[in-house]
């Protein structure tokens, strides 16, 4: 009944992590039959799942990864690209990564990743969007402060997350 109501296109999100639901291949599939619903963000990190949601819902329907860690093999594996958090940080990076993985350079979109690797996991040190906003203050793309109910990143992570940072050569 939403998507019937809905005037813009609708991407699914599975994030069982942050829902504690699992949407699960057979339940995209279904809903990919609506014609407002045209992608899905699949944030299992499981990327033996694209094969078979490429399979239930069509060769037009938009597969994103949502685990910054295994898009490069995701897109491989025949997804579309990312819905990601490290690209608010390193924006190009992530762009050109993406766009050797969707060509096939796997051991290009693999190598530019691997210097990514590092920031993936590190901005999430504590629960997102809280160390992906401290990065952004950091290089100067976002201002000071933070909405409740989020907190400020801890300063136990400042370190590391700038660490992360100087390795992705984004600052």
């Amino acid at each position: 009944r939403i998507a019937d109501k809905s005037e813009v296109p609708i991407i699914l999100y599975n994030v069982p992590g942050r829902t504690g639901v699992d949407m699960t291949p057979i339940t995209a599939g279904q809903l990919s039959a609506h014609p407002r619903i045209v992608g899905l963000k699949e944030a299992t990190g499981d990327v033996m799942r694209v094969a078979p949601l490429r399979e239930l819902c069509g060769p037009n329907f938009l597969l994103y990864s949502g685990d910054d860690g295994t898009a490069v093999d995701f897109v491989l594996a025949g997804g579309d690209g990312t819905i990601s958090v490290t690209t608010n940080v390193a924006p190009v990076m992530m762009a050109e990564v993406m766009a050797c993985a969707r060509v096939g350079d796997a051991a290009r979109a693999r190598e530019l990743n691997a210097q990514l690797e590092l920031l993936h996991r590190r901005l999430f040190l504590q629960s997102n969007p809280i160390p992906v906003k401290w990065a952004l203050e950091q290089l100067g793309r976002a201002g000071p402060g933070i909405r409740s109910p989020l907190t400020p990143l801890e300063s136990e992570f400042h370190q590391p997350l700038l660490e992360a940072l100087d390795v992705a050569g984004v600052r």
